[in-house]
């Protein structure tokens, strides 16, 4: 059986991390090097992760000092021994069959990569575990592509995903970033070319206040500078692809600028100046536009020439909801 290593960044999750350690030490799949990535918490995880480590040797802990997500999945990243890398958050939970069920797709597949489906709880939610067969399909990397721009099945989080350490090799997350996994996840499926998804919900994702999400700053922008680089990748390979991302791109734009508006951010001129410079490296020529909706069109020429016009009067109409 191949090594797998699975990667645990924690940080000030006292409350959640045993509950996630427990699901990965008894996954079905045995062979495991787990790698706890202390990202100089504050809290107890310090302890709990050497508490871990002193009863199960497959756990190897990492501390050091606080430099985000993706610092310390990257400082994880030279550790790893494993033929095969899984990420996952510390405040969520493994199905037990999650490392199982993803290597046999892999090994029955031919593929470097595989993805499974999700489920998002929340406190108090019973887990009795998956059973009965396991059912994959493979996806070109086009197919896998796609997904990730609907945001649905193989989607671009990492944490739904166990992946070919030579898929890893000379790849880093971006750090200092939001929304690392959109910098990361659409270059690594195009490497692979075909991806394995698991149509079973694998991976809990825990729903708790005091996300990322909870409050509104620039820093969220940087979805759109992920999103540039996607659509390069997409220009390049991916015609029919790119033709919908620069779409969808145009709607994000305006999206984010109406969250800023909603969360009164006090950033608000630095926000709009960042999404307007990004908007105008996303060029249509007249033909494009034909193939467009007319609400597609709507949007593209309104993130463009009239973002802060365009926005405050779909909120005007809307009564300020999404729609």
């Amino acid at each position: 059986m191949d090594l797998i290593t699975i990667i645990v960044p924690v940080y000030n999750v006292e409350d959640y991390l045993t509950a996630c350690l427990f699901s990965i030490v008894r996954q079905t799949y045995r062979n495991l090097q787990i790698i706890l990535v202390d990202d100089g918490s504050t809290d107890a995880c310090s302890v709990i992760c050497d508490e871990w480590a002193d009863r199960d040797g497959r756990i190897t802990v990492i501390h050091k000092l606080n430099g985000g997500l993706s610092d310390a999945r990257n400082a994880g990243l030279d550790y790893v021994k494993g033929k095969y890398v899984c990420f996952v958050d510390s405040d969520d939970i493994l199905d037990p069959h999650y490392v199982e069920w993803m290597y046999n797709a892999i090994s029955a597949g031919c593929v470097k990569l595989a993805a499974c489906d999700i489920h998002c709880f929340y406190e108090n939610e019973v887990f009795e575990g998956l059973s009965g067969r396991m059912d994959f399909k493979i996806y070109s990397a086009e197919e896998a592509l796609d997904d990730v721009l609907s945001d649905r099945g193989v989607r671009a989080v990492v944490w739904n995903k166990m992946f070919d350490s030579e898929l890893l090799q000379n790849e880093k997350f971006v750090t200092g970033k939001y929304h690392e996994d959109e910098f990361f996840s659409y270059r690594i499926i195009d490497k692979a070319g075909k991806i394995a998804f698991v149509n079973a919900p694998l991976y809990y994702y825990r729903q708790r206040p005091g996300s990322i999400m909870s409050t509104f700053s620039s820093k969220h922008i940087d979805a759109l500078e992920a999103y540039l680089g996607r659509l390069e990748l997409l220009k390049k390979k991916y015609p029919e692809l790119y033709r919908k991302d620069k779409a969808a791109f145009c709607i994000s734009c305006v999206s984010y600028y109406k969250m800023a508006l909603k969360y009164g951010t006090d950033e608000i001129t630095e926000i709009e100046h960042r999404i307007m410079n990004y908007r105008k490296k996303i060029r249509f020529s007249i033909i494009e536009l034909a193939a467009y909706s007319t609400k597609e069109i709507i949007y593209i020429l309104g993130s463009r020439y009239a973002l802060k016009i365009f926005t405050k009067t779909l909120n005007m109409l809307r009564g300020g909801c999404d729609g």
